[in-house]
């Protein structure tokens, strides 16, 4: 059980011949059973899925009505006929309207564009645009992103003469316009391939049919509306956003280039994520708070001046967007959590001057702490309440609300996502309308959530060459989520705040020998007198890359984290004896543990003795046969001591702690490899100054104690000679064993201490015990 979750493993694959098949994929095992859960298990099958080629890419021409399309905009093309491209202020639709616009101009069409105003026009078709398109002598009207729900707004301009080609990706409803050619990856009439094509998707397929060819230099405006939209990532959609990034990495367009740099995004490794919490939101800042068009210039420019002030001015809205969402979060959830302690499971909050614009990320916000359907509205000022929702998975927002559609004057969206515009009065029976619906009786709210991990793993097989060895699978996002890891099995773990000015957030060091891993939990810090004061069993979350200072280091994005709940207690069947597994509890709860407190070492007690003189403290040699209760303290030079010890302690009860302040002191040895490769490397440069050890000890794959250790090691076999902190190699070096070091010797006794009592888990420890009693 988590802190904020009940965790459950993923589903356990079989896959026939896994050691085989992993490598001859060249992959870990761990992930061809990530695979497996994913739905592959063929080798072919993984292949595909971890290469995509342009030439997976689908024939344009399966989807609905293409080529009444190309046929229709060929001939205004043809006939200098007058063009405008509908779009949508969404990222999504910024996107859809630049690959349009683009593929069109390139062809030597006379075409225009237009992203709507949130607020004068709200969302989908607007007849009094189309009214003015008409005025202005249009011939062609082509959508993207919207448009199945222009029934009037067509009509009138298929009336006037005027064709409309739609192209779209969203619900269908059961009346569709007239129009020229719908182009849609979910017409009933017509199957294709990857039916969750985004709108960005949609404008490619027609640019690619258009072109006679893939438009590679769009790739990358299919992507970025492609992850925007969190549409399924998998089939023809993973091809277009992986060659998508795939370009924009190495020929990043002028506009992408300076809002990169105003994100602190790093295009040279630019990452889905990236995409879905960088880039994306600055686009969508746009249509929130100003004109969506001002996207397309941007993506479009190949003026450097234009496109730096546009990014510049980007970069303004997006943070004045981050102000205004707090601001108006707070309001809301006041009214949130009203309304759930009066049982609701679906809300509806509305409030006056609430900037229409960032309505659903509030929405989204609140349904993620509420577990209930959200919707978020603004009253205007002439009783005009516009908004956003949001839902949960298992309940289909859109249908629940096409159930009361006659009281909206507008209306769209997906299952998970919707917008709505509605007379005030109408707000509370709606409320009262959606809250009585079976479906949403029968939403469950948990304090604990279910939620799965895809698998476990012991700190030491989440290394950098494992995580990069992930990244094969990437890229993610739904249908392809990034796998959640349980982690465990770590010698140590570090809590505390990240920030010195800030108890917001959380950050976990874990260690194991010689290996650290960063764990960050943003929005957590809550959590850290609880873990400081229970000690930590499991980290659960996603891996990343963290770059710093031409450095990448590991972490973990935490999702959860799971506390000790019971110290582990083993009873000796013979003897009745109990031991107890303390070596992960934190210093605050053992030394306020009752019994006697036994050490090793004399200045270890000394020092305890100070903080706590009214401890019943002991030399372990000198500690009296047959104490109730003892606790084990610190950690013995060698295994003999402490076998001494155990052959002479008949305790009812002993609790193990083996705490150390040096965890440097207790280092594995390197494998044999590493110490060839320090003397080389140490040999192959003269007169090395030793300044910077951290750096060395980085670059030798060794801890600083480590490298200090080897160090100590060869210059007393006279390996290498130390002076004033500058190494140089002898001019006469005699071979020799290493164990013929004291330095050596005494390394491998204290390794024998780590490996068989603190790195052990307590089944393997409670094994090593008995036989020594035996």
């Amino acid at each position: 059980m988590g802190l904020a979750y009940q965790w459950q493993p993923g589903p356990s694959v079989q896959v026939t011949h896994q050691t085989e098949l992993a490598q001859s994929l060249n992959l870990p095992v761990v992930l061809v059973q990530l695979l497996a859960q994913r739905g592959l298990t063929e080798e072919e099958q993984i292949r595909d899925f971890l290469e995509p080629k342009i030439e997976d890419l689908h024939d344009p021409y399966q989807l609905h009505d293409l080529d009444q399309a190309v046929q229709r905009i060929q001939t205004a093309i043809s006939e200098k006929q007058k063009m405008i491209v509908y779009g949508d202020y969404d990222a999504d639709g910024i996107t859809s309207t630049t690959i349009m616009w683009t593929a069109i101009k390139k062809l030597g069409g006379i075409i225009d564009y237009y992203v709507p105003d949130r607020f004068k026009d709200g969302y989908g078709p607007n007849l009094q645009r189309y009214q003015e398109f008409v005025a202005a002598g249009y011939q062609l009207i082509i959508t993207v992103d919207n448009g199945v729900t222009g029934v009037e707004e067509v009509a009138y301009a298929q009336s006037q003469g005027v064709d409309v080609v739609i192209t779209d990706h969203h619900n269908l409803p059961v009346q569709l316009p007239k129009a020229v050619a719908i182009v849609h990856p979910q017409h009933p009439d017509q199957t294709y391939p990857c039916p969750y094509l985004a709108g960005a998707g949609v404008a490619f397929k027609v640019a690619s049919a258009l072109w006679g060819r893939v438009p590679q230099e769009l790739l990358d405006l299919a992507a970025i509306g492609t992850i925007a939209d969190v549409v399924e990532l998998e089939g023809e959609n993973r091809t277009l956003v992986a060659l998508g990034l795939q370009q924009m990495r190495q020929e990043p367009r002028l506009g992408l280039s300076y809002l990169c740099k105003k994100a602190s995004v790093q295009l040279a490794s630019l990452s889905e994520e990236d995409i879905g919490f960088q880039i994306a939101p600055r686009l969508n800042a746009l249509g929130r708070l100003d004109q969506a068009s001002k996207g397309v210039a941007l993506l479009s420019s190949s003026d450097p001046d234009q496109a730096q002030a546009l990014a510049t001015e980007i970069e303004h809205l997006n943070r004045e967007r981050k102000t205004m969402t707090q601001e108006v979060l707070t309001a809301a959830n006041e009214q949130a959590q009203a309304q759930l302690e009066q049982g609701a499971k679906v809300l509806v909050i509305a409030g006056h001057g609430w900037h229409q614009g960032i309505l659903g990320i509030v929405a989204g916000r609140i349904l993620q702490a509420s577990q209930c359907p959200t919707l978020i509205l603004n009253i205007d000022s002439q009783g005009a309440a516009t908004g956003s929702g949001r839902s949960r998975e298992d309940f289909d927002l859109y249908q629940a609300l096409c159930q009361f559609r006659e009281s909206f004057t507008k209306f769209g969206g997906h299952p998970q996502a919707c917008g709505i515009t509605l007379e005030e009065k109408e707000i509370e029976p709606l409320r009262q309308n959606l809250n009585r619906l079976p479906q949403a009786q029968a939403l469950e709210q948990t304090e604990y959530p279910k939620r799965q991990y895809d698998l476990e793993l012991p700190l030491n097989q989440v290394t950098l060459e494992f995580y990069q060895q992930l990244q094969r699978l990437a890229p993610f996002g739904q249908s392809n989520p990034q796998p959640r890891f349980k982690i465990t099995h770590f010698q140590q773990a570090n809590v505390q705040y990240l920030g010195k000015k800030s108890q917001d957030h959380l950050k976990i060091t874990l260690r194991q020998h010689r290996q650290y891993l960063d764990s960050v939990g943003f929005g957590q810090g809550e959590w850290v007198p609880r873990l400081q004061a229970s000690g930590l069993h499991a980290v659960y979350g996603t891996l990343m890359a963290n770059h710093w200072r031409r450095q990448t280091r590991l972490q973990v994005n935490l999702a959860d984290v799971e506390p000790f709940a019971t110290q582990q207690v083993y009873l000796l069947p013979q003897t009745k004896q109990r031991w107890l597994d303390l070596r992960q509890t934190p210093a605050s709860i053992w030394t306020q543990t009752p019994g006697n407190f036994l050490f090793f070492r004399e200045h270890n007690l000394q020092e305890f003795q100070k903080l706590y003189p009214q401890a019943s403290c002991y030399p372990i040699e000198q500690a009296p046969v047959g104490l109730k209760k003892s606790l084990i303290i610190d950690r013995p030079h060698n295994l003999d001591t402490f076998q001494d010890f155990w052959q002479r302690q008949a305790d009812p009860e002993l609790a193990f702690v083996f705490q150390t302040k040096n965890l440097d002191y207790y280092q594995n040895l390197p494998e044999h490899d590493q110490w060839q490769q320090c003397l080389k490397y140490f040999w192959s440069h003269q007169n090395l100054h030793l300044t910077d050890l951290e750096t060395l000890s980085n670059y030798l794959a060794l801890t600083s104690g480590q490298l200090n250790s080897v160090l100590a090691v060869f210059s007393e076999l006279n390996f290498v000679k130390i002076t004033n902190g500058v190494l140089t190699k002898p001019t006469a070096v005699k071979t020799c064993p290493l164990a013929s070091s004291k330095t050596y010797r005494h390394w491998e006794q204290l390794t024998a201490v780590q490996n068989k009592l603190i790195n052990s888990n307590f089944t393997e420890m409670v094994a090593y015990l008995e036989a020594l009693g035996k």
